[in-house]
């Protein structure tokens, strides 16, 4: 069953992997274009279709940990394309936690 974002793009951490959802309707897989570099994901998709129109879609998401890019997949189905990244096992939070004050 595929997952229907509720927003364009959507972040998830599904127990050290994270998951992209991309929600991209009246692309085909072939115009879909995935990229992985300085721990960011850049998804570019890009079609022309029925009279000369074009449609252009990029978008970027940071990952707050670092990626295992070897093992990095993704799916495109239904319209919605979906990144797989597993992150390097670590058990401190990412960054530095910041105190809220009054």
């Amino acid at each position: 069953m595929t997952h229907h974002p509720d927003h364009e793009v959507e972040l998830y951490n599904d127990d050290g992997t994270y998951r992209v959802f991309v929600d991209l309707p009246g692309f085909d897989r072939e115009d879909i274009e995935v990229t992985w570099l300085d721990n960011r994901l850049s998804i570019s998709a890009d079609r022309t279709g029925a009279g000369g129109r074009s449609r252009m879609v990029h978008k970027q998401v940071s990952v707050p940990r670092e990626v295992r890019a070897e093992d990095i997949t993704a799916t495109y189905r239904d319209g919605v394309l979906d990144v797989e990244l597993p992150s390097e096992a670590s058990d401190d939070p990412p960054g530095q936690r910041i105190d809220v004050r009054e």
